[in-house]
Formats: C-alpha cells, structure tokens, sequence
C-alpha cells in the first residue's frame, strides 16, 4: 500500500477523531493518570515532528519547481 497525500490525510483525520473521542474518558475517568498525560505528550510530539517534516518536503518540492 503506497502512502498518497490523501491516504495520509484521511489517517490523520482518522487519529484526530480517535484523539477527539478519547477527551470524554479522559475528562471524566482518567484526570489523576500520569501515564496518560504522558502519551498524550508523546503522540503531540510525534505528530508536531511529522507534521514539520512534510511541511519541510513540501517546501523543497515548491523550491525544485
């Protein structure tokens, strides 16, 4: 299975709304647990580093043209 843009698109939608969903436990059940925080830290910092590095492929593809 090749990686288009749009199949990307559509798996960070999908983890968008996975991550959308987990608020309400989060909210109500999980408010004391350290464990969560921390891979909720973990997934933003994974997720701001990919998002930087396409947005860097972006741009050298925009400068190659």
């Amino acid at each position: 299975m090749k990686l288009t843009p749009q199949r990307v698109a559509w798996i960070h939608y999908i983890l968008a709304g996975a991550w959308a969903l987990l608020l309400i436990p989060t909210l109500l059940l999980w408010t004391n647990s350290v464990l969560w925080v921390a891979a909720m830290s973990l997934y933003a910092n994974f997720v701001g580093h990919l998002s930087a590095a396409k947005a860097s492929r972006a741009e050298q593809e925009a400068e190659k043209q």
